[in-house]
């Protein structure tokens, strides 16, 4: 307990740091980065496996239902691994996605089509398109890599009676902004557990091409929160995708020899 306090209290200090600030440009965005910071360190697991139900809901409200299994694992350098395998339907049974997370951005993804029994890399102008028919493109499937965005906080909102820091994010190099399909994000970070509760994504043009909702925040172990739901809706295309964990597990065990091309075609 004593612990999971002071831990809570280093990023309180930040975040009244960023309340007090007033108008000096920089230090704000040196304020939002240190909470991005603190929010990656905050909500670490060694590894964690999710079961999850995906629905598709398209234009005209009729949905689609898929089952999928979400692994992932951080290394001791803090860089994140994930692998997601589709348990249902049959036509999509087994199909995968692996993704190393990369220092400098440039991460790494495969896809798996059991049709061609081959994994395929994703490039990185392709990271953008959207994953299996979902409103998530490859990129949103990635973690939240601080070194390589620009974080400002431009206001304050409530989320479903929580407040929250509102922190804008665009990417920080010329590569990244090349690779993303978005030319900047709106973050909603709850100021008690540092969860997002809500993501805006803007299209190339700075028009709002998605939004994220994160409903139903669970403290799962210490000071780590997770989210039971998130919608993504596209609201250019009048689409959207639901998430819902239907079951958690967390510190398992899994190794980084899971989190390889092998396992990804198994």
């Amino acid at each position: 307990m004593t612990r999971l306090a002071g831990r809570r209290g280093e990023w309180v200090v930040v975040l009244l740091a960023f309340l007090t600030l007033g108008s000096a440009g920089d230090a704000r965005a040196q304020s939002a980065s240190e909470i991005m910071r603190k929010q990656r360190e905050l909500h670490r697991l060694n590894d964690e496996e999710e079961v999850q139900v995906l629905r598709l809901v398209s234009k005209s409200g009729a949905i689609k239902e898929r089952k999928l299994v979400l692994y992932t694992f951080a290394d001791p350098d803090d860089l994140r691994k994930s692998l997601i395998r589709f348990l249902a339907p049959r036509d999509v049974e087994n199909t995968a996605l692996l993704t190393w997370e990369a220092k400098d951005g440039n991460d790494d993804q495969w896809l798996y089509l059991p049709a061609i029994r081959k994994a395929k890399r994703i490039a990185a102008s392709s990271k953008k398109n959207q994953f299996m028919g979902t409103d998530f493109a490859f990129e949103d499937l990635r973690p939240e890599n601080v070194g390589v965005h620009r974080y400002t906080a431009v206001g304050s909102e409530a989320i479903d009676g929580r407040d929250c820091v509102v922190i804008e994010a665009v990417p920080a190099t010329e590569r990244q902004a090349a690779d993303s399909g978005y030319s900047k994000r709106r973050l909603w970070i709850d100021q008690d557990t540092l969860v997002a509760l809500k993501r805006e994504y803007y299209d190339k043009q700075g028009k709002l091409e998605k939004v994220e909702i994160r409903r139903k925040p669970v403290n799962v172990t210490g000071a780590v929160w997770r989210v039971d739901e998130v919608e993504m809706q596209d609201v250019q295309n009048g689409t959207k995708t639901i998430l819902l964990v239907e079951s958690r597990r967390f510190n398992v065990g899994l190794k980084d020899s899971f989190f390889t091309e092998a396992e990804l075609t198994r």
